[in-house]
């Protein structure tokens, strides 16, 4: 007995001894292999970089099983999505049958666990997706794969699935549409090694947020899912046993199956609510399950019940079916006097997936009673593919300052009265085939002494009154008169195509008159003043996106402008906005202690890129002045600080915008020209060092008068053409470029005392007696002015100058000469380029006289055509409704007609006016010669 014990011990300490040994051995025996398939495989397959901390293979982890594992996992994107994290997990690992990782020919998966895992899906604008990162397979590399490698299979015999602590985002910028999931936990387990087993899924979402269009419509909304599905894996049939889903309080439950026969899914789902108890309701609505939700008190019975039945594929759609009914709701805080009461809502949504046209929507009542102010609306809609038909009505009263009687305010202050009375009906083709009589549209919208303070708004909002009248053609606003703080607007105008605009997202057109004597963007935007020149700046902005499906022209008048540390006043023109672009139309405005006229688009059609394409005219602008308004110039050309005085420019400056509507630098493309009867320029070291050089005290701070030069600017550089300009007495010939970066590359003729030759001028004045000529007060010298603004660099240029001095002396007398040649040769030119601007300006008179008399006879056509038209119309719609439908026609036909004539008498005059131009340049450009 003491032997057989001895014996067991024996075996057991060995057993123990060979099972810890082979913990440790087979780890490090096998990591070395998985590693390498794991890093080869993953990046071989995907577009993107796959790279991870550390890579796990443990037996006593995994027991009886080897655990496979990886930390600190991500795969980030490239190209579009460089640098932009697709997935990263804390922890991804997997259980694998240990024997068959030994065999290395079928490796059998049971169970697979991802930890602390963040997923991040994008949609770009242009619909380029980041989790498209599979490579495409290739017959080449499958030929000389290895052999040893490709023999490897996965076989899947999950026992569990679990997800813990997830984040996943999912950010449509293409449908501007955003969602998020916070702390997602999963638990799926089952035998999925068997043909038939049942799967347990368990489901929890701490957090969901949901945002639409700008509009967020679900805020940390808690759901739930648990679930036990009989599965059939062989014939993929999965049927709902025991299940339900929450969200907040919002509870359902499903019953039915789906099944998966080749490519199509086949849905047969019913569910409805276990509970009728409104409050389950309430819990939806963001604003309410945030503040004291467990103690509102509530009344009413709620339903909600439907189905989806249907097979799902490319071609078509499952059939869908919603009731949701609220009977004699209530809600009441416990802490403040009134309540919402009389909630009744019925409503049903029908979708065909295969007809989509067949799908309709009615809500039938939607009626409270928000503390005394009655609300009732009812809303159908029906045949929305082919011709969308709708009725509707909206009635009630709302008395703002009786909101916080019915729902907690907290430090958020309403006030005001919001009346509505709007009917509407009919199908959406009579608004778009202009058959205004059969469309209905009446009623009006109209908000009076309305108050809107909150704790993240810079100022309380008043506005005094918007009121719209609706008919069938168009809403007529009538007025719209709002204030915050020190700022003021004021709108009328009229929308069109309004309706097709609610129901259809089609585009929305009108015509606005937009006034204020006072716009302050800073208080606006930050709600403080604008920030110290020497601050950084504080109050800039995002991009501002222009809605694509909106078509508006606005004349604008504008008394006074604040934005940041610019100031502009009487702002005036208009301002076409239409798929996303704005194009400004002869702007006028009194900026930067001169005027400014402008034109031009801003392009947000590419909101990661906007851009802007304008053309400005702007005289007797202040440069300092410009200078501290304008961050742009501060950041192109801050040498500009310090210069004085007044400019005039007109110029075209196209650029991208960055994510605070600033230029960015480097595409800035611009040209025009810069006038200027005195620039004083002070403290510049480019000018000293010129000033050194020169011994010429006159440079080292120097006015630069009558100044008219031309200038670009791109791929991050400014050129100036060579211009003329004087300092002091002495001439100078200026040209070059210089870069954003303050790299100087300039050329300079400048025309200094001949006295700079010492005791070679006796030689020079002998050299140049021979000629009847002595030499000059003045002598050009050509310098290049090179290094950066802060260290510039002043050299001889070779090219164009020289420093022996008997050579400058010849070549001044040759130039004394030449110079008189060249005068007389000016003042020929002078007077033949006189007549020959007389010839063109005459011509363009005769042209304006051409088209003006064209425009009066186009005028006459047009009032006869409309005359005739009209009286065809009043006849038509004497005989009858048929008749007047014929005589309709008609008139626009006649219409149609004198339009034509209108614009050949157009054409005609502008080909008469264009040969009288063309002939008077042919005439100019003979005398030029």
């Amino acid at each position: 007995m003491s032997k057989w014990l001895k014996f067991s011990v024996r075996a057991v300490v060995a057993i123990v001894l060979l099972f810890i040994a082979a913990a440790v051995v087979i780890p490090i025996v096998f990591k070395p292999q998985l590693m390498q398939i794991a890093k080869r495989e993953t990046n071989s397959m995907l577009n993107a970089k796959v790279d991870f901390d550390d890579f796990q293979v443990s037996l006593i982890k995994g027991f009886p099983n080897l655990y496979v594992g990886m930390k600190g996992l991500s795969v980030v994107g490239i190209d579009s999505f460089a640098n932009d994290t697709l997935v990263a997990f804390r922890e991804f690992g997997v259980k694998v049958n240990l024997w068959s990782v030994i065999d290395m020919t079928n490796i059998e998966v049971n169970s697979v666990i991802l930890d602390g895992a963040r997923l991040t899906a994008r949609v770009l604008p242009d619909g380029q997706v980041n989790w498209d990162v599979m490579k495409p397979s290739e017959d080449s590399v499958e030929e000389v794969e290895d052999t040893a490698a490709s023999a490897i299979k996965t076989k899947v015999a999950l026992k569990l699935f679990q997800i813990k602590d997830t984040r996943i985002a999912y950010i449509d910028d293409s449908s501007d549409m955003k969602v998020v999931v916070d702390n997602l936990n999963l638990t799926l387990s089952g035998d999925m090694g068997l043909s038939r087993t049942d799967l347990n899924l368990k489901t929890t979402v701490e957090s969901l947020n949901f945002w639409m269009d700008g509009i967020r419509y679900l805020r940390d909304a808690r759901l739930g899912f648990k679930a036990t599905i009989g599965a059939n894996l062989d014939s993929s049939y999965y049927t709902f046993k025991e299940n339900s889903f929450s969200i907040n309080q919002l509870k359902l439950l499903f019953d039915g199956s789906v099944s998966m026969p080749g490519d199509d899914i086949d849905i047969n789902l019913n569910f409805k609510t276990p509970t009728t108890d409104f409050k389950a309701l309430l819990s939806m609505v963001p604003a309410i399950y945030m503040k004291d939700f467990e103690d509102i008190q509530t009344s009413g019975r709620f339903s909600i019940d439907g189905y989806v039945k249907g097979v799902y594929n490319q071609k078509q759609m499952p059939n869908a079916f919603i009731a949701l009914s609220v009977d004699n709701g209530m809600f009441k805080y416990p802490d403040l006097p009134k309540s919402v009461t009389d909630v009744n809502i019925s409503t049903k949504v029908w979708f065909d997936g295969t007809n989509m046209d067949n799908t309709t929507v009615n809500v039938d009542r939607f009626s409270l009673n928000l503390g005394g102010n009655p609300f009732s609306m009812y809303l159908r809609v029906a045949t929305p593919i082919s011709d969308m038909q709708v009725d509707g009505n909206i009635t009630g009263k709302v008395d703002f300052s009786s909101l916080a009687d019915v729902v907690p305010m907290d430090s958020t202050t309403m006030e005001g009265l919001l009346e509505s009375n709007l009917d509407f009906g009919g199908k959406l083709s009579y608004i778009e085939n202009e058959q205004y009589d059969r469309f209905k549209a009446d009623g009006q919208v109209k908000l009076s002494k309305f108050k809107y303070n909150a704790p993240d708004m810079p100022a309380e909002v008043n506005v005094n009154e918007v009121s719209m009248d609706f008919t069938p053609r168009y809403v007529n606003l009538q007025n719209f008169d709002m204030t915050i703080a020190s700022s003021d607007i004021r709108m009328n105008g009229r929308l069109e195509n309004f309706i097709p605009y609610v129901f259809k997202d089609e585009t929305l057109s009108g015509n606005l008159n937009v006034y204020s004597n006072l716009l302050d963007v800073n208080e606006m935007m930050a709600g403080e003043s604008a920030p110290e020149e020497e601050e950084a700046d504080t109050s800039a902005m995002g991009v501002i996106e222009l809605p694509k499906n909106i078509s508006f022209l606005a004349k604008v008048d504008m008394k006074k402008i604040i934005y940041d540390k610019l100031e502009i006043d009487n702002l005036l023109g208009s301002i076409n906005l239409s798929g996303g672009v704005a194009n400004l139309n002869n702007l006028s405005m009194e900026m930067l202690d001169g005027s400014v006229r402008m034109s031009g688009t801003y392009d947000s059609r590419d909101v990661k890129k906007p851009q802007v394409d304008f053309n400005f005219d702007m005289s007797n602008i202040d440069i300092q002045t410009a200078f501290k308004s304008v961050s742009t110039l501060q950041k192109v050309a801050p040498t500009v600080k310090d210069m004085t005085g007044r400019v005039s420019t007109q110029f075209k400056f196209a650029s991208l915008l960055d994510t605070t509507m600033m230029p960015v630098l480097n595409s800035i493309n611009a040209y025009g020209k810069l006038q200027s009867k005195s620039i004083a320029i002070k403290n510049s070291k480019a000018f000293a060092k010129l000033a050194d050089y020169l011994k010429k005290d006159d440079f080292r701070n120097p006015s630069l008068r009558d100044v008219n030069l031309s200038f670009s600017v791109k791929e991050g550089r400014i050129y100036i053409d060579p211009f003329d300009t004087k300092i002091a007495d002495t001439k100078m010939n200026f040209g070059g470029d210089m870069g954003i970066d303050q790299t100087l590359n300039f050329r300079s003729k400048v025309s200094v005392p001949s006295s700079y030759l010492g005791g070679l001028s006796t030689l020079a004045n002998s050299l140049l007696g021979n000629y009847g000529a002595k030499l000059p007060q003045y002598i050009d010298v050509n310098l290049k002015i090179l290094g950066t603004s802060t260290h510039p660099e002043i050299k001889i240029d070779s090219g164009g100058g020289s420093t022996d001095s008997k050579s400058s002396a010849k070549e001044t007398a040759k130039e004394m000469v030449k110079e008189k040649v060249d005068e007389a040769k000016a003042e020929v030119r002078k007077e033949a380029k006189a007549q020959a601007d007389k010839l063109i300006a005459d011509a363009e008179k005769e042209a304006e006289r051409i088209r003006a008399e064209a425009a009066k006879q186009a005028d006459k056509i047009r009032k006869e055509a409309e005359a005739k038209a009209k009286k065809t119309e009043e006849e038509g719609k004497k005989k009858g409704p048929i008749a007047a439908r014929v005589a309709k026609e008609a008139a626009k036909k006649i219409r149609e007609q004198g339009e034509a004539a209108v614009q050949k008498v157009i054409d005609e005059a502008d080909k008469k006016a264009n040969a009288v131009i063309a002939k008077a340049k042919d005439e100019a450009a003979k005398l030029d010669k």
